[in-house]
C-alpha cells in the first residue's frame, strides 16, 4: 500500500534562527573546568598508593585561527584554582597555582602531589567533605591561558583539553573529559581577554564564550541492599567569588521513569555539590522498587537569589557487589595406627619406619592427600560517569578570582 504524505521541505528550516550557546564542548578550549575533585589516597593492589584525582592537560593548536602561526608558540602559561564547594557559612574556599607546558606538550598533577607526574602542585584548601563518603573534599578545578606568571593576565589561546580521574575504591575508578571554553569570537590568539580590565574571568560571548544554566540527562535509578547501586548528580556554578561569601545555587530537578511518570525536586548547592537521588527532598523513591531503573532527568534554569547562573553537571553511578571465586586446595593429613592397611580410601599410603639390621619395615601411620573445594566471597565496585547535556541557552556570568 502507497501512502502519499506531504513532508515540508527542509530548506524552510535553514532560515530559522535560534538562540544558541556558542561554547562548543568538543573543542580545545582558553579555559578548561574539570567537575570534581576529591582529596585523599587510594591503596591498590597492582600500583601501590595512588591519589584519589589525577589530572592531565594537553595543549595543540587552536584549530579555528587558520592566521595563526604556531611555530611562533613557546611556553604556555596556565593559572589554576581549585574551588571548594561552600561551608557552613557559605565561603567557597580557593587555592590557585601556575602550570606551564608547550604546544603539544601535556601536564599531568595530582591532589596529593603523588606517583608519576609532571608538576607537583599546592594542596587544595580542605573543601568540606561528605560524611557519608569514603572520598575527601569536595569541589571543582578551572584552569586558564595567562600570558606569564608574573602579571597573569589571560589570554585567547583556544589549545586546552584535558581529563581527570576519580579513583572510587581500591579497585574501581571512573573519569571525566574536562569542559573546554572557548574566548570570544573578536578576539585573536594571544589577545588579552579582560576587556574591561576587572581581571575577572567575564563569560559573556565578549572575553569567553556564555555558559549554560540549565541540565538534562539520562539517569540510572538507585538500588539499596545488596547489590547497591549508587547515583549521584555533581553540579557546579561558574558564578563564584574566591574566598568570600557566595550565594545558594537552587534549581528544580524533574525525574521521569519509563512510563513518563514525574517526580519533581530540587538542589541547593554553594558553588559546588555532589548530590545522590536518594539525599534529595523526595528522593528515597527513586529507586528500581518505587520508580523505574532508567529514566530522564531535567533541571529548571539555575538561579542565586532569583537571578540566573550557570549550572553544569555529571552524572555518576557507583555499582557494589559481591562474586564468589572458585578455588582448589590440597593438603595431607597423616594417621596414626591402629588402621586396615588393606582396605585405605584413595589418595591414601602407608607410612613405614625402615631398620637396615635386621632388615624390617614397621607400618607407623598412613599418610593421605586430601582435595578440598573453596568458595570466596570478593567485594567489588564498578564505576562510570558521563556528562550532563544542556539547552544552549548562554547565561551571561563572572568568575572572580580574588576576594
Amino acid at each position: 500500500m502507497l501512502l502519499n504524505v506531504r513532508v515540508p521541505a527542509m530548506t524552510a528550516a535553514r532560515h530559522i534562527r535560534v538562540a544558541a550557546w556558542g561554547e562548543d564542548s568538543e573543542e580545545p578550549g582558553s579555559v578548561l573546568v574539570f567537575p570534581s575533585v576529591h582529596t585523599g589516597r587510594v591503596n591498590t593492589a597492582d600500583q601501590g598508593v595512588l591519589p584519589r584525582t589525577r589530572f592531565e592537560i594537553s595543549v595543540t593548536c587552536p584549530p579555528d585561527d587558520p592566521n595563526f602561526d604556531c611555530g611562533t608558540v613557546g611556553t604556555v602559561y596556565l593559572r589554576a584554582h581549585w574551588v571548594c564547594g561552600g561551608d557552613a557559612t557559605g565561603v567557597c574556599a580557593e587555592v590557585d597555582f601556575n602550570l606551564s607546558t608547550t604546544l603539544n606538550g601535556t601536564i599531568t598533577f595530582n591532589t596529593e602531589n603523588l606517583g608519576p607526574r609532571t608538576d607537583d602542585v599546592p594542596a587544595p584548601p580542605n573543601c568540606v567533605s561528605n560524611g557519608g563518603e569514603e572520598e575527601e573534599g569536595g569541589g571543582y578545578l578551572i584552569v586558564w591561558v595567562i600570558d606569564n606568571p608574573s602579571s597573569g593576565r589571560a589570554i585567547k589561546f583556544d589549545g586546552l583539553i584535558g581529563d581527570e580521574v576519580i579513583a572510587g575504591s581500591s579497585t574501581s575508578a571512573r573519569a571525566h573529559g574536562a569542559i573546554p571554553i572557548q574566548a570570544g569570537e573578536g578576539l585573536a590568539t594571544l589577545d588579552l581577554t579582560d576587556l574591561n580590565g576587572d581581571t575577572n574571568l567575564d563569560f559573556d560571548d565578549q572575553e569567553y564564550k556564555q555558559v549554560t544554566g540549565k541540565v538534562y540527562g539520562s539517569i540510572p535509578y538507585e538500588q539499596s541492599g545488596i547489590p547497591e547501586r549508587e547515583t549521584s548528580l555533581i553540579l557546579l556554578t561558574l558564578d563564584v567569588h574566591s574566598n568570600v561569601q557566595n550565594p545558594v545555587t537552587s534549581a528544580g530537578l524533574s525525574f521521569y521513569n519509563e512510563g513518563e511518570r514525574l517526580h519533581s525536586s530540587a538542589v541547593r548547592f554553594t558553588c559546588w555539590g555532589e548530590f545522590h537521588l536518594s539525599d534529595l527532598p523526595g528522593g528515597a523513591d527513586l529507586n528500581v522498587f518505587d520508580f523505574g531503573k532508567k529514566g530522564l532527568v531535567v533541571s529548571d534554569p539555575a538561579v542565586q537569589d532569583g537571578t540566573p547562573v550557570t549550572m553544569l553537571g555529571v552524572v555518576e553511578r557507583e555499582e557494589e557487589f559481591t562474586f564468589d571465586v572458585f578455588g582448589v586446595g590440597q593438603g595431607t593429613v597423616q594417621i596414626a595406627l591402629p588402621l586396615d592397611l588393606t582396605n585405605l580410601p584413595p589418595g591414601c599410603e602407608v607410612v613405614n619406619r625402615i631398620i637396615i639390621f635386621p632388615p624390617l619395615v614397621i607400618p607407623i601411620g598412613v599418610r593421605c592427600t586430601i582435595t578440598v573445594n573453596t568458595v570466596t566471597s570478593v567485594d567489588a565496585t564498578r564505576e562510570w560517569s558521563y556528562p550532563l547535556l544542556n539547552d544552549s541557552k548562554g547565561v551571561k556570568t563572572t568568575f572572580i578570582p580574588k576576594p
